[in-house]
C-alpha cells in the first residue's frame, strides 16, 4: 500500500504546489538529484505517527493495559509530538483501540487505519478485552450509523 513518487529537484522547484498536494493525499515524494535519492516528503500527521512508532519502540514506556488513556491524560485533537506519542504508545502496548487512537488525535477512524496501513504500522481489528469493545462502540455511536454506512434493525 506504499504510495511513492519520484520527484526531480528541478521538478519540485516548478512544481511545488502539486508536489505538496500530492504528500497531503497521502502520497510519499521523494526528492531526487541525478537519479538519486536525496530527502522525502511525508504529510505533518504521518511524520508524527511514524516517530511516535519510533520513539514506542525505542523506549518503551510503561503503560497500564488495564487503565487505557482516560480523557483527563489526553484531550482529543492535540497537535503536539507528545500527544502522539502517548496516544501510539498506548495502542502499541495494547491499552487502547484503533478507534480509541483516532479519538484522542481528532481524526477520523478511517483516515488512521489507512495511514496505519500505509506506515506499516501493525493493526489490531478486533477488541482485546471488553473496554476496548466498549471504547470501539462509544467511537462508532458518536459516528452515527450514516456515517458507517449500516441499518441497524432491532433484532440486532
Amino acid at each position: 500500500m506504499q504510495s511513492m513518487q519520484r520527484v526531480r529537484k528541478t521538478d519540485l522547484a516548478r512544481h511545488t504546489h502539486q508536489v505538496i498536494n500530492d504528500v497531503l493525499r497521502g502520497q510519499t515524494a521523494v526528492v531526487e538529484s541525478h537519479g538519486q535519492p536525496e530527502v522525502a516528503i511525508i504529510d505533518i500527521i504521518d511524520y508524527r505517527i511514524t516517530r511516535a512508532v519510533m520513539r514506542y519502540y525505542h523506549h518503551q514506556p510503561e503503560v497500564d493495559v488495564e487503565a487505557g488513556l482516560s480523557d483527563e491524560q489526553a484531550a482529543p485533537g492535540s497537535e503536539t509530538q507528545e500527544h502522539y506519542d502517548l496516544a501510539l504508545a498506548h495502542y502499541l502496548a495494547g491499552a487502547i483501540s484503533l478507534g480509541r487512537v483516532a479519538e484522542v488525535l481528532g481524526l477520523p477512524w478511517l483516515d488512521v487505519r489507512t495511514r496505519f496501513l500505509r506506515l506499516d504500522v501493525p493493526l489490531r481489528m478486533a477488541p482485546t478485552g471488553p473496554s476496548d469493545a466498549m471504547a470501539d462502540s462509544e467511537v462508532a455511536e458518536g459516528m452515527g450509523s450514516g456515517a458507517l454506512g449500516l441499518a441497524l434493525t432491532e433484532e440486532e
